[in-house]
């Protein structure tokens, strides 16, 4: 099951990677670069999963890398919102110093944890707490709804790993965070393709 969720995520990653370049513009090329990313990242996930009791942790390095890096893409496409996001040059820092530290915390450990915090911190603080302040800077960013959609869709998942929540032997805890983060991906999805349109009135199919 944890192979074929991530296999799952990982080819709607790629399609949206496709089908968003289409639109050519700032915030985009880092979100497509997420998406390849974490597509990337979930191939490796769901091989991590398979052959857990050959190749051990070390088998799921590829995966929590990768996953790491495309949390960052992630925040860079928030900061890159042209004419309405104005970062600071220590914001782009920032992002790149919580992705290895966090990241290498992960592996010198062997807990994911720290993969999911930096997760946590980038999808909460970026794709939600400052899309909603940059929503509030500018009515022309209202597509930004669909991505507090999609962290109000994702946060349950946090409480789910924690605690463990396991409904059954087949859709257990890792299970049921795959199946929002299907639904979280798809909303970052939407709201970006509304973006693209909006900056490229002359596209008609998406």
């Amino acid at each position: 099951m944890a192979l074929l969720f991530n296999w799952i995520i990982a080819s709607f990653c790629f399609y949206a990677f496709n089908r968003l370049g289409k639109f050519k513009n700032e915030a985009n090329f880092y979100w497509r670069l997420f998406y390849l990313t974490f597509g990337i990242s979930t191939v490796f996930g769901g091989l991590g999963h398979l052959f857990f009791q050959y190749a051990g942790f070390p088998g799921k390095y590829p995966c929590w890398i990768t996953g790491c890096i495309a949390n960052a893409f992630a925040a860079m496409g928030m900061l890159h919102l042209t004419g309405v996001s104005r970062p600071k040059k220590i914001a782009f820092q920032v992002i790149w110093i919580k992705c290895v530290i966090l990241c290498c915390a992960s592996i010198l450990t062997n807990k994911f944890i720290f993969v999911a915090l930096d997760a946590i911190v980038t999808y909460i603080g970026y794709t939600g707490v400052y899309a909603y302040i940059l929503m509030k800077r500018s009515e022309k960013v209202a597509f930004l709804k669909n991505m507090i959609i999609a962290v109000l869709i994702l946060t349950p998942s946090a409480f789910i790993f924690g605690f463990k929540i396991n409904i059954h032997q087949w859709l257990n805890k890792d299970d049921l965070s795959h199946i929002l983060m299907i639904v979280t991906i798809y909303y970052f999805y939407r709201g970006l393709k509304e973006w693209g349109k909006q900056n490229a009135p002359q596209v008609e199919h998406v």
